[in-house]
Order: structure tokens, then sequence, then C-alpha cells
């Protein structure tokens, strides 16, 4: 029940997060204007995530996502009947990213609850999945739907209200959960409330670890959030609701990314877990950067010539080329994240796992939120190709210095 009901709440605040950024761009024209929408969605990370981590250990985890997920169903009808306008959909974005945090702190703190701490590896795969599942669902379906057949807003807010209200209906029928001891480390309740997590974190070295590779992917995927529409549409010449297809198998690169990590999480190193994938998720951004100099480059070699003939709707050979290498992009993304969040799950104590998770959400919205604003500004500037060629190297960099150095091992 969790994972349907977490889909269901996936698809629709995804849709409505990529609705949100394309009627942005589309009534600025500005990639500075994504840029600042992707912020209005994080920010909310920063305060409410931590107080919704706080709430997620002390109240019923089941009601805690009823409640946010009729909210942010309430929050959906109130703007569908609305006037819509840029400011009114910066407001709805930092009121859905609130509600959102709430839910998402819950969803994550039931997690080892009601799964035994042997399975938590494959639960994690699992969650990871319907996530990116349902983050296809509503980029690639959801929303072009909405907005390019139906050419109506205000239908995705409707639809969107149906699916959290389904979503918290699922979550009341979540199994039960295990009941952790009050206080699991010595020190918990001396903590204030917004800085146990934290404190949390640095009583164990590799939970810091983790949680500052999680940052680290968190945020780039955050800063990647606001230069994708750019991206579409000045490097592959595509309309952002179309282009957004070429994106489609990265979900496949996840999928099976997920099951290799899940296998292997408890039976190699996990930092060479996490390792691999940051390498591998550095090396094809850079590719991806430059997609449309490397279609043009192997299109010169009789092997790859065809790729100069390719020509499907609106398609061309650097979409094709794009669309590969997203597949690797969400199959290398996938190992960083089960990896890190394994370990947070098997070394975090119960009763903390809700203020845990959401001190690390907050982390990397904090992490992302001015290189966010410097990305969409640049990107105005100087392009998009620049941007992503820059914050590739910047991941790069941030990813040496966090995790180079020998630390953690297998957790047993």
């Amino acid at each position: 029940m969790l994972s349907i009901s977490r889909f269901l709440s996936r698809v629709a605040s995804n849709a409505l997060n990529f609705a949100l950024v394309l009627l942005v761009v589309q009534e600025t024209e500005r990639a500075l204007m994504s840029g600042l929408l992707v912020l209005a969605l994080v920010i909310p990370a920063t305060v409410s995530g931590i107080a919704a981590g706080v709430a997620a250990d002390v109240f019923p985890k089941r009601l805690q996502i009823l409640i946010a997920d009729l909210l942010r169903a309430g929050a959906c009808l109130v703007f569908a009947s609305q006037e819509a306008s840029v400011i009114g959909y910066f407001g709805i974005a930092v009121v859905l990213s609130t509600f959102t945090q709430f839910a998402g702190s819950a969803e994550g703190a039931i997690l080892p609850h009601i799964v035994d701490r042997q399975y938590l590896a494959r639960a994690n795969a699992i969650s990871h999945a319907v996530a990116g599942t349902a983050q296809i669902a509503g980029f690639a379906i959801l929303t072009p739907l909405a907005l390019r057949v139906f050419d109506s807003p205000d239908t995705l807010f409707y639809i969107s209200a149906g699916f959290f209200i389904l979503a918290g209906g699922y979550a009341l029928a979540i199994g039960r959960q295990a009941k952790p001891p009050v206080v699991d480390q010595a020190g918990d309740l001396r903590d204030p409330w917004y800085a146990a997590g934290w404190r949390e974190m640095h009583r164990d070295r590799r939970v810091f670890q983790a949680a500052v590779e999680l940052t680290v992917i968190g945020a780039a995927l955050i800063i990647l959030g606001g230069l994708i529409p750019t991206f579409i549409t000045d490097v592959l010449n595509l309309p952002v609701e179309i282009g957004v297809l070429v994106l489609l198998p990265a979900a496949i690169g996840v999928v099976l990314g997920l099951q290799l990590a899940n296998f292997l999480a408890h039976r190699i190193p996990i930092t060479l877990l996490s390792r691999t994938g940051y390498l591998g998720f550095i090396g094809c951004l850079a590719l991806l950067t430059f997609a449309r100099q490397e279609a043009e480059f192997l299109g010169g070699y009789g092997a790859f010539a065809w790729l100069d003939s390719v020509e499907i709707g609106n398609f061309d050979s650097t979409s094709v080329l794009a669309a590969t290498l997203v597949a690797p992009l969400g199959f290398f993304y996938a190992l960083v994240a089960v990896a890190g969040q394994t370990v947070l799950n098997d070394l975090v104590p119960l009763s903390m796992q809700g203020r845990v998770l959401a001190t690390q959400g907050a982390m990397a919205a904090i992490a992302s939120s001015v290189p966010v604003l410097v990305a969409g500004a640049l990107t105005d500037l100087t392009g998009v190709t620049f941007v992503m060629a820059v914050l590739s190297l910047t991941i790069a960099v941030v990813a040496y210095t966090t995790i180079a150095r020998p630390g953690r091992t297998r957790i047993e």
C-alpha cells in the first residue's frame, strides 16, 4: 500500500512541478525564472522539511501522510478555481512543496518500521523504482496530456487533486509499524528539534558520509531540473512537452541500476557502489551536455553515418544520442541513491529516521539554492551547454573531495 500511495502522489507532484516550470517559462521566456521556480519548490525543505521530519518521528505516520495528501488536494482545487498568474504559479509551488515535505518525511520514516532490516536494500530499490516510474508518468504522460492535448492547466490540477485523495486513502492501509524505543540514543531529547537530525548524522561518520553523497547527487538533480527545459529547446530543438520523451530511457536505466544496487548493497563495500555510481553519472552528464557536437562528429564516420539521416518526426540525431545517454545516466544515479539510502536506513535509529532524512533533504535544498539561480542567470547569458559543462565539472570536484578518501565499508 505504501508503494501505491507513493506512486499516486508522486505522479501528481511531478506532473504539477513540471507543468509549473513550463508555464513560468512560457510566460517569461527566461531560464532564470525557471530556476526561481525550482528554488520555490525546494526552499520549503530547509525549514518545513525539518519540522516535517520531527513530526514523522513523533506523530502517527499514516495519519501524517493522509493529512498532507488531503491538503495538497485542497490546494490544487483552490488554485484551479483562481485566475492564473506568474505570482500564482510561485505561490502554489511553495504551498505544494511545503505539504509534500510532510508526506515525504513520513513515507521515508515509515519504511524501516514495516520492512525487516535484511530487506531494506530491496525495499529502497523498489521505492526508488516507484519514484522513477511516477516521475516519467508525470513528466511524459500527465503533463503533456493536460497542457498539450487538452490545453488546460486547470484540468491537470483537478486530476492531481484526485490522485492525492486516492494516495491518502491508500496511506491508511499501510501495514503495521514496529514501535521503536522512546529514545534510541542518549541526547535525542536534549537536542533542539531543528538540530536533532544534524546531530544524529554526526554520531556515525558513515551516516554523515552517506548524507553528503545523497546531498551532492540531489543538488545536482535540482539544478538540472531548472536547466532541462532550456536544454530541450536550445540543444534538441524540440518543444519541451515533446522533448521530455527523450528522457524516458532514463527510467529503464534507473530500474536496471536499482536491481543491481539491491543485489550488491550488502555484498560489496558500499563506497565502491557509490563511487562507481558517481563516476558514471558525471561521465554521462558530460556526454549529454555535448550531445549535439558529438552527434555531428560521429555522423562523419562510416559506422555512424546513419545518424545524419535520422529523422523521426521532430527527432534528429542529437535527440537519438541524448536518449541513448540518459539511460546510463539513470542507471548510475540509482547506484548512488540506493547506496546512500541503505546506509541511512541501516544505521539510523528508528526513532530518528524522519529527522535525519528531512535534514538530508534540507542539505540538498540549501546546497542547490544559490547554484540554481546562478545557473539560470548564466544560461540566459552564455547558453545551456556551457552551464551544464560547468555543472559536470563542479560535481566531479565536489564528489572527489567528499568521497575520494577511504572510509565506509560494507554494512554488515
